[in-house]
């Protein structure tokens, strides 16, 4: 990671190569596909709570899962790594979740999308098994376990799981890849037998809970829960997160998205500790969301202006603007999920489409921000 705000950017005057060039457009495309693949998720899930959209159906609506955990999430990390990496072929993972996205949208068959997807993040996860076996440490193991966790879920989604037997493996890909990204952090704060078996402990507590989900679920998802508890108070203890509050403009704004993130998470580690499993309904979408837009999204709000610039090339600079899709976020979700645990469906309905804002807006944050590391650039 780079430092904040700074990006790595070509200095004006310097020419790149030809494959330098290519390279630099494919991270952007991906990106651009990645982004098509956020935005078409979003739009299903609205549709799938009720909202008439343009564009909407029961097909659009089935994908609202893939299209965000592969065609976003997995072209979004796939890609981090590999533009970290420096290896043409750490490209291919990224490049099969696009793929897969734009199978999705364009109607192509169940078994193609559902391969491409299952292709998509084995790539991922081969380059965080280089990483591993390069490096050594328990960060890379841990990031390695959560995408083998996404490619656990997504051969039983080739297979024909139902996806509330797939979900649970894609929420364990996520966190355990965050959290392992926080250790490689958090190890230089607080060191000790203790701190690393608990951290050990709630992470192997959401990789066995998903993994055996399917056979003994009501065991599983207590387990999980557990286990995401355990990571939340972690992080919150170990995490250096509260050392940014300290600090004013892009650290306390980063702080107080991971802060926020893994309120969340212990949040949806309760749920699923209390409510059990769930095939579906309001307690389900309270579970998954607790999980996927109150703790990843804040995520993604907290590493944007370090990755946003070292994906595509293009300068950032923080503004106070930041702090608009994260309040918006928060206000929403929580309406959103009061309304799933009240069972009061256009309360849920609302708080929904507020989430779908905050997105919109912290995209517009996003180019507001590279707008004006330009004109900071511009000659007087």
């Amino acid at each position: 990671m780079g430092a904040p705000g700074t990006g790595s950017r070509i200095p004006a005057g310097i020419s790149l190569g030809r494959a330098a060039t290519a390279r630099l457009r494919l991270r952007r495309v991906l990106l651009g596909t990645g982004a098509i693949g956020l935005a078409a998720g979003v739009w299903a899930g609205l549709v799938r709570m009720g909202w008439v959209l343009p564009g909407g159906s029961s097909g659009l609506a089935a994908g609202h899962g893939p299209l965000l955990v592969v065609g976003f999430f997995a072209t979004l990390i796939g890609l981090e790594r590999a533009v970290a990496l420096g290896r043409g072929w750490a490209f291919a993972g990224p490049s099969a979740a696009a793929l897969s996205a734009v199978a999705l949208l364009a109607g192509l068959p169940t078994l193609v999308v559902r391969a491409s997807a299952t292709l998509a993040v084995a790539g991922v996860a081969l380059v965080f098994a280089y990483l591993a076996w390069r490096g050594r440490a328990l960060h890379l193991s841990v990031m390695l376990a959560g995408t083998l966790a996404w490619v656990w879920g997504n051969l039983g989604w080739l297979a024909g799981w139902p996806l509330r037997e797939v979900v649970p493996a894609w929420l364990a890909g996520f966190v355990l890849v965050i959290a392992g990204e926080r250790l490689e952090l958090g190890r230089f704060v607080a060191r000790g037998g203790l701190m690393r078996w608990h951290f050990l402990a709630a992470a192997g507590a959401v990789l066995l809970g998903a993994a055996l989900w399917p056979a003994w679920p009501q065991l599983c998802a207590r387990l999980m829960g557990l286990g995401l508890l355990g990571l939340a108070a972690w992080l919150l203890r170990y995490d250096i997160a509260r050392r940014g509050l300290r600090h004013p403009g892009f650290h306390r704004y980063s702080a107080v998205c991971l802060l926020a993130g893994y309120a969340w998470l212990g949040f949806g580690g309760l749920l699923y500790l209390v409510w059990g499993p769930q095939a579906g309904g309001m307690r389900y979408d309270a579970q998954i969301h607790a999980v996927t837009l109150g703790f990843v999204f804040s995520m993604v709000f907290a590493h944007a202006p370090i990755i946003f610039p070292a994906v595509t090339g293009l300068r950032y600079r923080y503004l106070p603007l930041s702090y608009a899709p994260l309040l918006l976020l928060t206000v929403s979700h929580l309406l959103r999920l009061a309304g799933d645990i009240a069972a009061i469906t256009e309360l849920r309905r609302w708080g929904g489409l507020g989430n779908g804002l905050a997105l919109l807006l912290f995209l517009l944050a996003t180019a507001a921000s590279v707008r004006a590391a330009r004109t900071a650039l511009r000659p007087e």
